[in-house]
């Protein structure tokens, strides 16, 4: 499906083509992964096969597509207690394989993390072992006192942000919203937030609270609450994560049974609903052209593949100020000298959310305007 014939209405011009495809995950969240599902490989993002069209008909060869899907944002949360030491450490221990499986499926990702990082008292509250993130993630140089609210030691910008941020039992929610002002910016690049709450207890605060004071302090995003949580009553947990649990079904979050004590499962689960979530990119390096062949601006064209058999073409506009004038379109960074196709807001917009999509750039046919 890399490559498409193009339509009647282009030029034959005797040259081949290239076609560039980018597609969207087809990785998918569960909230109970077995062994097996956590070992499978990621899937391949990239149709690469030469598809067999005839050479009248603009048949070309695709080449490989080194655009990014678009940024995953992770925000964890993790309860500082005195009953959660063995699931901190499982965080510090895990988090470097959660994020490198993020990155292993093309996408770049930028993970936060709020809880204490160093032995000692925060305020009344004594932690007998922070977390610290080894590299690659992180810097793995660990603070030897606490420092609330300020930046850990272990941080590794633009990839990790860790703030020595003392988190109770029941408080995860409200570090969410006041903390705003330091996971906001770290996370922009991603129209939704991904936050992962770590905690053998239960909030103290309602879903609506979260609905509501995020809308106030992210008016512009959105947010899939993910939930690492007691299911049941089990010896781990101080009560049933409840609040947390509906949160996460709310918002299409995946929900880990920290009953079960299976972190690799867990986390890998989490990963695996970042991917799915995460967008086309709606900015593509023009490929060069096969062969040494030269590059002409007035013969590229973008098609979407909806990968159930449909899409659109999208036809080309002078600048973003003439996007507000068509139902789709596309234009160049520098129409004088263009090596970027920017797709229009709302085109953006139309070409998320179908597992299996991909976006074409074809060159070799006359330009197609918007209609």
């Amino acid at each position: 499906m890399g490559l498409v014939a193009c339509g009647d209405s282009r030029e034959e011009t005797g040259e081949s083509f290239t076609s560039l495809t980018t597609t969207s995950p087809m990785t998918t969240a569960t909230t109970g992964v077995d062994d097996d599902d956590s070992s499978t490989a990621p899937p391949e993002y990239f149709d690469l096969p030469v598809a067999d069209l005839p050479i009248e008909e603009c048949a070309g060869e695709t080449i490989p597509a080194t655009q990014k899907l678009r940024g995953a944002r992770v925000v964890f949360v993790a309860d500082n207690s005195p009953s959660m030491y063995t699931e901190t450490e499982e965080v510090e221990a895990q988090l470097n394989g959660f994020a490198q499986s993020v990155v292993d499926s093309g996408i770049d990702v930028r993970v936060a993390l709020f809880s204490a990082a160093a032995t000692g008292y925060y305020t009344t509250n004594y932690v007998l072992e922070g977390i610290c993130i080894d590299a690659p993630l992180g810097s793995g140089l660990c603070p030897e006192l606490p420092d609330p609210n300020a930046v850990a030691q272990d941080t590794n910008e633009p990839e990790f942000l860790h703030i020595d941020q003392y988190v109770n039992s029941t408080n995860a929610i409200p570090v969410i919203i006041e903390q705003q002002p330091q996971w906001g910016p770290f996370t922009m690049g991603a129209e939704t937030v991904h936050f992962v709450i770590i905690s053998d207890d239960d909030s103290n605060q309602p879903v609506s609270y979260f609905i509501d004071h995020f809308i106030e302090v992210e008016p512009d995003r959105a947010a899939i609450v993910h939930a690492v949580v007691p299911t049941s009553n089990c010896p781990e947990a101080a009560q049933i994560g409840q609040v947390y649990i509906d949160l996460a079904e709310l918002t299409g979050g995946v929900v880990g049974d920290l009953c079960d004590q299976d972190f690799v499962s867990v986390f890998q689960a989490l990963a695996n609903s970042v991917v799915q979530e995460a967008e086309l990119p709606c900015e593509y390096e023009i490929p060069s052209p096969p062969d040494g062949k030269p590059f002409d601006p007035a013969q590229v064209n973008v098609e979407f593949n909806d990968g159930l058999g449909g899409g659109f073409d999208v036809g080309y506009v002078e600048s973003a100020d003439d996007c507000e004038s068509v139902d789709q379109g596309w234009y160049y960074d520098d129409p004088a000298m263009p090596t970027t196709i920017i797709v229009c807001p709302q085109t953006c917009v139309a070409i998320q959310g179908v597992i299996g999509s991909g976006v074409s750039v074809v060159l070799g046919c006359a330009t197609v305007p918007a209609g």
